[in-house]
């Protein structure tokens, strides 16, 4: 997924967690005005200092973690901004030819099926030859464009997510339903939809849905419920989506993974075997890829490709390395033990 469209999980992982640490605040401001009530006299100097600490404590952590996720959100907005106001400055040499191309067909009549052809060849490449698509499309009756929307559009989607965003996080108040709708997954794919217009098959990444999942169940209730959405995450996500799950966890310095109950389900157990296993095999993959390019022939080369392909750090490795070079004959081979391993893999399930 590219960069800008990062704004929108942001959005959606600011809201929650920040709705999460609001409740949470409230519930420990309600406890302590009735912890106060059962053990100190009412009216008492003491009942009356240990009152009037409750209030400003809440609230300096509710400001808290509003800056916090306004901060967040407000820096991945401007990041996206940034880079959709670059690529509408960006004419290359092969924007222009492909426009005097396409500038031929502007007074010619286009089928839906020709337009859908072109779309899917040369759209979603480059910002000016998308935007004369769009001409193209208006002219001849096409609906579906197909290709990004223009700059204005998405700004639009922008400042929209922006609103809603900022109004969640400074008016959100534990009560008022109307931030359980803009705030919600739905809502937030909508505008990401909109944002995108469907075009260069655009979904969210195993990256991006992972930081959602994480975010979301650290920041439930209590460390039962914590504990319960990781361990549940974890035993049905599919081996990818587990992998993004397990390697933010192991970045995280979040105090919910300090709670002894995630020690008692597990959890901890995991994420540690985790980082070990995930070291171990950063450093297999780099060793794997010096002999790679330390090897004199296509057959050297391949059984090391065959033994360690299933290193993800070593696929990612690889593919780097082909599209780097350009190396026709390392890429066949690497598509090549692709496939067997693929066989291999069909075969072992049936």
């Amino acid at each position: 997924m590219k960069k800008e469209y990062d704004v929108f999980s942001v959005a959606k992982v600011c809201m929650d967690t920040y709705k999460s640490k609001f409740d949470r605040a409230a519930a420990k401001r309600k406890k302590s005005f009735e912890d106060l009530n059962k053990n100190y006299v009412p009216g008492s100097p003491v009942f009356i200092a240990e009152r009037d600490k409750i209030t400003p404590t809440y609230k300096a952590e509710v400001e808290a973690a509003r800056g916090e996720a306004l901060k967040a959100f407000e820096d991945a907005l401007e990041e996206a901004i940034t880079c959709e106001r670059a690529h509408a400055t960006v004419i290359s040499a092969e924007t222009t030819r492909l426009m005097s191309v396409l500038d031929c067909l502007k007074d010619s009549p286009v089928s839906v099926d020709e337009y859908q052809a072109l779309v899917e060849a040369h759209g979603g490449k480059s910002y000016w030859v998308d935007r004369f698509f769009e001409k193209i499309a208006e002219k001849n009756g096409i609906f579906e464009t197909g290709v990004q929307p223009s700059l204005t559009a998405k700004l639009e989607v922008l400042n929209e997510l922006a609103a809603s965003t900022r109004d969640c996080l400074n008016n959100y108040n534990g009560e008022d339903k109307n931030f359980l709708v803009t705030s919600s997954e739905g809502y937030i794919f909508k505008l990401e939809k909109r944002y995108t217009n469907g075009y260069s098959n655009v979904r969210m990444s195993d990256k991006e849905t992972a930081k959602r999942l994480v975010a979301n169940a650290l920041n439930k209730g209590d460390s039962l419920e914590r504990s319960c959405a990781l361990a549940n995450m974890l035993r049905t996500s599919k081996p990818d989506m587990q992998y993004e799950i397990l390697s933010l966890l192991a970045e995280n310095k979040h105090p919910a993974l300090s709670d002894p109950t995630m020690n008692l389900i597990g959890a901890n157990e995991v994420i540690n075997r985790f980082r070990i296993e995930n070291s171990r095999d950063i450093k297999a993959a780099a060793a794997a890829m010096e002999k790679v390019k330390a090897a004199k022939s296509r057959q050297e080369y391949a059984g090391t490709i065959y033994d360690n392909y299933d290193n993800r750090h070593f696929r990612k490795s690889m593919e780097e390395r082909i599209a780097a070079t350009k190396d026709s004959e390392l890429r066949d081979c690497y598509e090549n033990v692709r496939e067997i391993k693929q066989e291999e893999s069909q075969k072992a399930t049936e």
